[in-house]
């Protein structure tokens, strides 16, 4: 009988916990994965809807003639597709010099928690 092979029952446990403890961290890891691809697809998101409303604004074109910074909000649930994210336009006229505009776009979700902004600057 001493010739014996095979594995003890305090082998089998401690292996079982190994194995418990390996599959534990890679369920955290998914967790993190997740959110971190959750957060990507929201930056993707107003990223693009921040790009959308510039090249919008440069294809118009900026009327000098309206003095003043103007700021337009496009609240939640007014951008048809895209109803999680809120839109504010800020067009600073002559701006950093004269003839020169600068157009701010920044998309918000999460309740304004996270945001993207872009800029760009147009000539008349």
């Amino acid at each position: 009988m001493g010739n014996r092979r095979g594995l003890t029952l305090v082998e089998i446990i401690i292996a079982m916990g190994l194995v418990f403890v390996a599959l534990l961290a890679l369920s955290g890891l998914a967790t993190v994965s997740w959110k971190g691809a959750a957060t990507g697809k929201h930056l993707s998101t107003a990223t693009f809807l921040a790009q959308e409303k510039i090249e919008q604004l440069t294809l118009i074109g900026y009327n000098p003639a309206i003095l003043g910074q103007i700021v337009t909000d496009e609240p939640y649930e007014s951008l048809l597709d895209f109803p999680l994210y809120r839109r504010v336009i800020a067009i600073s006229p002559n701006t950093p010099n004269v003839g020169l505009h600068t157009i701010t776009v920044t998309v918000s979700w999460a309740e304004d928690r996270h945001s993207v902004s872009l800029s760009t600057i147009v000539a008349e």
